[in-house]
């Protein structure tokens, strides 16, 4: 229903003044006037009323599943259906969680049967699973008097994605990766692993396992066969913990933990493997992504997902997966992607060692994302110093008590065998989970 502004409230206070006036003085022409201001607010009213319903507008965002940190493109379609000309428009958009800011576009009077198409950036994307609510529409005629709100369309479900790093090598899995084909065409194909023999190539079979010092000996082209060994699949569990999230989103230590998880799922995805992704949430939450077209489409769905709202710590979880859940760590390969780093922890791991899982760690520290370490200086001993972007300063002790905890934890875990990986806020994730970085030099890892 149509309300007035505070312009047409001014009117009507115009309206009643006047009239009060004529009685007082009994001029008619005060009469002709203050009727005049009411016969404008009467039209006015009724132009809202009779058009504002008759408004459609259609919302689409390009592209349709953006990226993180992408600032997509939304497009309105603004028409008028009514037989009038329509009044001033006024278009809001609540992005809450979506880009962190809010879009409002004004619209002129569109004519009769007239449309008009709007386009509007709104702003870096958050990872997610964004349901944007319809949008508020407010309708006010050409002198301001009278306005209507009311919302039109439907709610647009938007699923952001993180963006992975394009690993070639990875610290973690250093012993498998991927390599280039030999047809000239440089596509990484998946490196085998195990030698099964040699045979004579059939004609159509990729050149990529061709055997060439057997060639040389025969004389025709031999082929090498080379195939997965049993229970080559990988298994990445995600921290969630509620309680060990650190900074101001998105910029936390949990989205640069997804990340990091994401870009080392999809280098497993592109060797061949398959990928038992578990979250850990309130409850775990399991996803088997298998190495074809959809399992990279299942895992950036999977991550969009993801939230950090479990409330148990990772390492109790972590236990009870050991004692009941097999069927959830049923590969010999299990990696962490952990928050926090204690002496718990420390024991859930060293226990999947003993059990012969090939188990290692990625710790992505909380303290680099709360400011919790000097400019400059590094944050855990095994890192080298290096120049890190400006954080506020703390006083040294606390810094030398952090560093002392986690290296006394990260020594424990790499004397039992258990490979560990440390990143930060500001890291290169590229550099960082590669085997070998730009310089030739390795990445730091134990």
């Amino acid at each position: 229903m149509p309300i007035p502004t505070a312009r047409g409230f001014g009117v009507l206070g115009l309206v009643i003044g006047t009239y009060l006036a004529a009685r007082l003085l009994g001029t008619w022409e005060l009469y002709l006037l203050a009727f005049a201001f009411l016969a404008t607010m009467v039209v006015s009213w009724l132009l809202v009323l009779a058009t504002g319903r008759r408004l459609e507008v259609e919302r689409a965002i390009t592209p349709e599943q953006p990226i993180a940190g992408e600032e997509p493109e939304f497009r309105f379609r603004v028409k008028n259906a009514s037989l009038l000309p329509g009044p001033q428009l006024t278009l809001r958009n609540s992005f809450e969680g979506f880009t962190g800011e809010d879009l409002e576009l004004e619209v002129e009077s569109l004519g009769p049967r007239r449309e008009r198409i709007l386009k509007a950036s709104a702003g870096p994307a958050e990872r997610g699973v964004h349901l944007l609510p319809p949008v508020k529409l407010l309708a006010e005629d050409p002198l301001g008097l009278v306005r209507t709100a009311r919302k039109v369309g439907e709610p647009l479900a938007v699923t952001v994605y993180p963006r992975l790093a394009p690993l070639t090598t990875c610290a973690v899995y250093a012993d498998i990766g991927l390599r280039r084909d030999w047809g000239g065409y440089g596509l990484l194909v998946p490196g085998a692993s195990e030698f099964r023999g040699i045979r004579p190539h059939q004609p159509g079979e990729p050149l990529s396992h061709i055997d060439w010092k057997s060639s040389a000996k025969t004389g025709i082209l031999m082929l090498r066969e080379m195939e997965e060994p049993a229970g080559s699949d990988v298994t990445l569990l995600l921290d969630g913990t509620a309680a060990h999230v650190v900074g101001e989103p998105p910029d936390t230590n949990f989205e640069f933990a997804l990340k990091a998880t994401g870009s080392i799922a999809d280098f497993a995805l592109r060797t061949g493997r398959g990928v038992n992704l578990l979250r850990h949430e309130k409850r775990w939450q399991q996803v088997r992504l298998t190495a074809d077209g959809g399992g990279r489409s299942q895992l950036l769905q999977a991550l969009a997902e993801a939230s950090p709202n479990a409330i148990v710590p990772i390492a109790p979880s972590l236990r009870h997966l050991r004692m009941d859940g097999s069927r959830l760590l049923h590969t010999h390969r299990v990696t962490l992607v952990s928050l926090s780093l204690d002496q718990q922890l420390v024991r859930a791991l060293i226990g999947l060692r003993e059990d012969g899982v090939r188990v290692s760690l990625v710790y992505v520290s909380g303290g680099s994302f709360a400011g919790s370490h000097a400019e400059g200086a590094p944050l855990l001993p095994f890192l080298p110093a290096r120049e890190r972007e400006s954080l506020p300063a703390v006083s040294a002790p606390k810094v030398a008590a952090l560093a002392n905890e986690t290296r006394s934890h990260l020594m424990t875990l790499s004397m039992a065998g258990v490979p560990c990986l440390t990143l930060a806020r500001g890291d290169d994730l590229f550099a960082a989970l590669s085997l070998w970085q730009s310089d030739g030099h390795k990445a730091r890892s134990l």
